[in-house]
This record gives structure tokens, C-alpha cells and sequence, in this order.
């Protein structure tokens, strides 16, 4: 199996909104900043996802190699502001186009939202890496589960989404936070999830539950979320906050793990009352509208062929 992450589907997403023809001429080269990537017979573009600490990306520091691109794309502001303030990158070269998902179909929530009836649980779902919170998730759940009897959580989360040989190279690694998962009251460990499968599991869900502790650089998890329709909940951490805007429900980010567990329970008990008494539907009717606007494939399209024409036009004038 080939990784199949963000990054992946992204470029996916794109080529299959483009015109025929639209990159003829264009390398268009996913993150990692390598000199065996550069086609030195055509247009070199970096898509970046990555953040700026990670190791796929550190030959940014070598200056022969940045010539060597002719443009990089990031998927947000943050995420630029922080290659130029590590990298001292040519900011002439340089383009932020966000991340987009193709459009839900929302339906319309259940009647969980109502506290007159007591017995449908609202749903919770966490659908990303085991090391971007997950264990302060089910450590946040456990402290519920004292208190509460109302919800229900989905994990999709696994090392499979990089590819067999990540997953093998990771063998064991989680095992003990999986087993974990598997044995917490209110919780189904779903394991590995393709997009699809999340995609459709988002229409059901509620509150999506994000407590991440990884420098997003965008987050493609969350605006599937939000522009399903779901409340979200996670940390001021990376680039989350550009990309939830003033929809979500946030804590501040802390690197002590404890405090961490303790403020996201906390903020994530509140959340579920507010939601049994419906105090964010018209928030998430404003959400819904904005991420279908601002996120959509329809509106990034348009950047992608603005940037691309752009592109071309450079390359005939030199």
C-alpha cells in the first residue's frame, strides 16, 4: 500500500479539477525538499505541507538547492511565515494557496441535540495520527467517563495511512495506546479509515475531537470537519487556529501533558452540555456556509489556475 495522508489526497483532489495540460512543463514536487526531485527541463514547484522543523524539509537550509526551485507553494500563512523566518526564503518565489475539500452534502444532525432525548449519544470522532493527541484523548475520556454517560467516540487513527513500510517500521510503537482505546468505555477504535469511510463518518458526527500536540500546517482533518457541519475541539497549536477561524472551540496549547489532559476534559465537558442545549447552531450554520466558500474546490481552483497561469506566463517572458 502507497501512503495516502493529506498530502496525497490533496494532489489527488488537484490534478483531478485541473484542465488536461494544466502542469504540462511543471514539476510539481510534494513537500520533500530534495535535489533528486529537480527536473532541471522543467518548471520545479515545492507544494509544501510539511512544517518547517521536519526533517524531509531541511535541505531548504542548503542554498543551491532553493535556487534550484523556481516556486513554493504554502498551504498557509503561518506556515509561510515560519519557512521565511527559519530559511530566509526568496519571498519572490514564494505563494501561500490553501488547502480545499470537495463539498458535503450536510445532513442534518440528529436529535441528540435535544436533552429531551436523554438516551441518543452524541457522537465524537478523532481521525488522525496516534501521535498528535490521541493520548491525551483517551486520557481526557477517562476523566468524562467519571462524570458522564452521553457521548460516544470513533477513533480512526493507524500508522497505515504512510504506506506498509511506515507501518512496519512502526510496528509496536502504539500498541499499548491502541489497547488502551479498545478498552475505554464510549469509545470504538475503528483503526484505519479510508478518506472515504471518515468522510461519510463525519456526517454523523458531532463534535470532532482534535487535541493535537503536532505544529499543523493546515489541518485538511479539521476543515473536512467544519465543513461537514461539526463542532470542533482542539488546541491553538500550528496553523489550527487560521484554519478554524472563530469557529472552534480552542485551548491553549501547553506543553505540560497533564495540564493538557486535565483543560481539554474540562473545555470538552462544556462543550457537550452546550451542544445537548443547542447553543452552536447558528454557528454552525455560519460555519458551514464559510468553509463551503472559503475551502471549497471551487474557490481554490481558481487560485491554482491563477497561480499556474501566472506560471507559464513567467516562463515565455524569460
Amino acid at each position: 500500500m502507497n501512503p495516502k495522508g493529506g498530502t496525497e489526497i490533496l494532489k489527488e483532489q488537484l490534478i483531478a479539477q485541473l484542465e488536461p495540460g494544466s502542469i504540462d512543463g511543471i514539476n510539481l514536487i510534494g513537500s520533500i525538499c530534495h535535489p533528486s526531485l529537480i527536473q532541471k527541463d522543467k518548471t520545479n514547484v515545492i507544494w509544501q505541507h510539511l512544517s518547517y522543523d521536519q526533517p524531509n524539509v531541511q535541505y531548504m537550509r542548503d542554498r543551491k538547492f532553493v535556487d534550484s526551485v523556481d516556486y513554493f507553494v504554502y498551504v498557509s500563512s503561518w506556515q509561510y511565515n515560519k519557512f521565511r523566518e527559519h530559511f530566509q526564503i526568496p519571498e519572490y518565489k514564494s505563494f501561500v494557496i490553501k488547502n480545499a475539500t470537495p463539498k458535503f452534502e450536510v445532513k442534518p444532525k440528529s436529535d441528540v441535540i435535544t436533552p429531551v432525548v436523554p438516551q441518543n449519544k452524541i457522537k465524537l470522532l478523532y481521525s488522525s495520527t496516534p501521535w498528535r493527541g490521541l493520548a491525551i484523548l483517551i486520557k481526557a475520556i477517562d476523566i468524562l467517563n467519571k462524570t458522564r454517560n452521553d457521548f460516544e467516540l470513533d477513533i480512526y487513527s493507524s500508522t497505515k495511512i504512510y504506506g506498509d513500510a511506515f507501518e512496519e517500521s512502526e510496528k509496536g510503537k502504539f500498541d499499548a495506546l491502541f489497547d488502551k482505546c479498545k478498552t475505554t468505555d464510549n469509545v470504538n477504535f475503528r483503526g484505519y479509515g479510508l478518506n472515504e469511510q471518515i468522510r461519510d463518518a463525519l456526517q454523523d458526527t458531532h463534535i470532532y475531537v482534535y487535541p493535537s500536540i503536532f505544529e499543523e500546517t493546515s489541518c485538511l482533518a479539521v476543515i473536512e470537519a467544519m465543513s461537514a457541519g461539526c463542532h470542533v475541539v482542539t488546541t491553538n497549536y500550528g496553523a489550527l487556529p487560521e484554519t478554524c477561524g472563530e469557529f472552534a472551540t480552542m485551548i491553549e496549547f501547553d506543553s505540560s501533558v497533564n495540564n493538557l489532559i486535565e483543560r481539554y476534559a474540562d473545555t470538552l465537558n462544556s462543550v457537550l452540555d452546550n451542544y445537548k442545549n443547542n447553543l452552536y447552531k447558528e454557528d454552525l450554520e455560519m460555519q458551514i456556509k464559510y468553509y463551503e466558500k472559503y475551502y471549497s474546490w471551487n474557490t481554490r481552483i481558481t487560485e491554482w489556475n491563477n497561480f499556474l497561469n501566472y506560471v507559464r506566463s513567467q516562463k515565455k517572458a524569460h
